[in-house]
């Protein structure tokens, strides 16, 4: 497909069809490609097994449960996955089973991205099944995008940390729907920034008023919409959220010897000189500029001229400057008349009314995300508290702080933990914090529960395995040779004591660590014996060891006809043996030593289903997982 320009309305109309288009058919997309999370409720039928099928939910460890075949891993795994892994666990108890898995109900927490900045309706949402969803997909749910929104910087934040990417969806494609590089994932934050700022420029200039100035622009551009300055000789002066940032005489501004500055949405443009023939009123006003002074004038008739108004719970700040000093800061409610505004004004005097509640977004694994009014001044402590509790699912030590579209890093170990204040940083309005999901540990061998877990702040080795179920029986888990793999390097540590009771090793994993716990060495024997099975082995064990492990053969064995077979190089290596002289004739060359790994095989009298072939593929398959763990030493 070839790529197309569109501007103006019609673009917007093609993008709203296209974005609602692909929406729809998402929504009708099979749940094929659907991965499993926690809270997932699934459909199990075993055919011609009434006490084995029925409901399941994937628990929050990621494991459904089921008679006969115990805990199963299903988080992450799509449908048909499931359903192998279950048809593969029930063949050890059933002949052929057939499985069937559907799902039933999908939990939408775990499927919920989040749009905000300039669309129609920003918010949360929850993307449909099916398919890979997109930047488009999310967009489309929030509405489209609002006339305002800046299709060149669009950002989205992925929910596991892994910094921002930015896209310009002004040059749309047919095709870039399902482009790999728009693809979003549930968690992630999608955030469209407008493409003006609405910012007021009141005092000496052509025209004062609140005028939209591109996000990028400078304070020139601000300027030059007003009409340009009307005195040379005046003094630009800029205000953020009641805080002066910059005072700069005009000529200094014009000749560029002041740094570019970037104007931020509610930020005051004064352009004030030493006689000023009137009152400056701006900030959070319908009608900012400057007003002639008849007669007696007021803080609340200039308030009043300028068409401020206050809501119910929503006061105003009211700061009066005069030759650039606050004469007065007061809090203002049109339903509680303040004695204070009654101060008269002198001409030049500046009133300047700001909010005194700022709205901040709270994102991501808490009790109650969304979007909260706090008192000026607020600090993401406060926010957090709105958001009632932190959910152990969460990263604290990789939260974000996005700002104007700009993220910024925020440990919240340190500012919940340590007590450090410098992460306790002021919000603004239109602040979002975002809390990403942990990130994923890896624990896998002889514990009850393999697979993937949540990572926690300052998780241990032994909080790990803990949380995977702890080890399989403390026999059979060898918990003196643990490794931890981290950043591609193999660390040996020894647990054994700490699960008996003695010191407990405190050693920290990261995000992406492997935790193997191996299991003792042992080999497989099978056939004939009273406890067919696995037997631990010690150096030095032989044949006999093995067989005597195994309860012994039993009396219709075959001993004279024994096969070990070895894994050697990835290849199955036979070894016909007698043992029956090896046990009543002290034959030694018949029973020789065993490794971890091997199986023995003692053929009964009666003809077996087991054949050569057969006993080599299976001690393959076995030999095959002891030999990785014993290469991971």
């Amino acid at each position: 497909m070839h790529g197309f320009r569109v501007s103006g309305f019609g673009f917007q109309v093609f993008l709203a069809l296209s974005l609602w288009g692909a929406a729809f058919a998402t929504q009708q997309a099979d749940t094929a490609a659907y991965r499993l999370n926690p809270g997932d409720v699934l459909e199990v039928t075993v055919w011609g097994e009434p006490a084995l099928s029925g409901e399941r939910t994937v628990g929050p460890d990621g494991f459904i449960r089921m008679p006969m075949v115990g805990a199963v891993l299903a988080v992450d795994l799509t449908l048909d996955e499931l359903t192998e892994r279950l048809q593969k666990a029930l063949q050890k108890f059933l002949r052929k089973p057939r499985v069937t898995v559907s799902l039933k109900q999908f939990y939408p927490l775990f499927r919920r991205v989040y749009v905000l900045g300039a669309v129609r309706m920003p918010g949360a949402y929850v993307l449909p099944l099916g398919g890979t969803p997109s930047v488009f997909d999310a967009i489309a749910l929030a509405g489209g995008f609002a006339q305002d929104a800046d299709l060149e910087r669009v950002r989205v934040f992925k929910k596991d940390g892994r910094g921002a990417n930015t896209y310009d969806l002004r040059n749309f494609r047919e095709d870039a729907v399902s482009a790999d590089g728009l693809a979003i994932s549930p968690g992630d934050l999608v955030w469209v920034p407008p493409a003006f700022v609405q910012v007021s420029v009141v005092g000496a200039v052509e025209k004062g008023g609140i005028y939209p100035v591109p996000t990028r622009g400078t304070l020139l551009d601000a300027l030059a919409t007003a009409g340009g300055v009307k005195e040379p000789l005046a003094t630009v002066r800029v205000f953020r959220a009641g805080t002066e940032l910059l005072s700069v005489p005009w000529q200094q501004l014009v000749e560029g010897s002041v740094p570019p500055m970037t104007l931020q949405d509610g930020d005051t443009v004064l352009v004030s000189v030493k006689a000023t023939p009137g009152v400056v009123v701006a900030g959070a006003v319908q009608s900012p500029g400057t007003f002639e002074i008849k007669g007696k004038a007021t803080v609340l008739g200039a308030l009043e001229m300028a068409g401020a108004t206050t809501e119910p719970g929503r006061p105003l700040r009211v700061r009066v400057l005069r030759d650039g000093k606050e004469l007065l800061q007061v809090k203002w409610d049109s339903a509680t008349p303040v004695k204070e505004l009654g101060l008269e004004l002198q001409s030049g005097d500046v009133v300047l009314a700001e909010p005194m509640l700022v709205r901040a977004i709270l994102v991501g694994p808490v009790r109650r995300p969304g979007t909260y009014e706090l008192p000026a001044g607020a600090r993401i402590a406060d926010l957090l508290s709105r958001g009632e509790e932190v959910l152990p699912t969460a990263d604290l030590t990789s939260a974000v702080l996005i700002r104007k579209g700009e993220s910024k890093p925020v440990d919240l170990t340190q500012l919940l933990w340590e007590g450090n204040l410098e992460e306790d940083e002021e919000l603004q309005d239109g602040d979002i914090l975002m809390l990403l999901s942990a990130r994923q540990v890896w624990v896998v061998g002889a514990v009850q529960r393999p697979g993937t877990l949540d990572y926690r702040p300052r998780m241990t080795i032994m909080d790990a395995i803990s949380v995977a179920g702890g080890p399989r029986d403390l026999v059979e888990a060898d918990l003196s040779a643990v490794r931890l793999i981290s950043n591609g390097k193999v660390q040996l540590v020894n647990l054994e004591g700490a699960f008996k009771g003695g010191e407990v090793v405190l050693l920290p994993v990261k995000p992406g660590d492997i935790v193997i716990v191996p299991e003792r060495a042992k080999a497989y024997i099978y056939g004939a014996v009273f406890k067919p099975g696995t037997v631990r082995v010690q150096p030095g064990d032989t044949v006999l060891t093995l067989l005597s492990g195994a309860g012994g053969p039993m009396p219709e064995s075959r001993l004279n006809e024994s096969v070990l077979i070895r894994l050697v190089n990835g290849k199955a290596v036979v070894m016909k043996l007698n043992l029956e002289n090896a046990l009543r004739r002290g034959d030694l060359s018949q029973a020789p030593m065993v490794q971890p790994g091997d199986v023995l095989y003692i053929p009964p009298k009666r003809k077996s289903e087991w054949d050569l072939p057969r006993i080599a593929g299976a001690a393959s398959s076995l030999a095959l997982a002891v030999y990785y763990l014993s290469r991971s030493r």
